[in-house]
């Protein structure tokens, strides 16, 4: 599910379920890719900044905040594509 924040400055995506991602090897996996920069990393949350200028906090209860992105169609595409490796990272 994706809605606008209150701020309206992002969107936020919710998973169906809740996940409990493992955002270390979640690191691992997106510093290999080698399409962002890892900003910020703790055990709870990560913020990741893409070459295009999106910006996504993730919560390792697999909740995502998108920012910098036009419209919710964006916001939605930019969840679709990072949600199979938060999977993966699901334990």
């Amino acid at each position: 599910m994706i809605r606008l924040c209150s701020d309206k400055a992002a969107y936020e995506a919710v998973p169906k379920r809740r996940l409990r991602v493992d955002l270390a090897k979640l690191r691992r996996s997106l510093e290999r890719d080698g399409d962002c920069e890892i900003a910020l990393w703790t055990r709870q949350l990560m913020v990741v900044k893409r070459r295009d200028a999106t910006e996504i906090t993730i919560v390792d209860d697999g909740r995502l905040i998108i920012r910098n992105v036009a419209n919710e169609r964006v916001a939605q595409s930019t969840a679709d594509a990072l949600m199979p490796k938060l999977a993966i990272s699901k334990r």
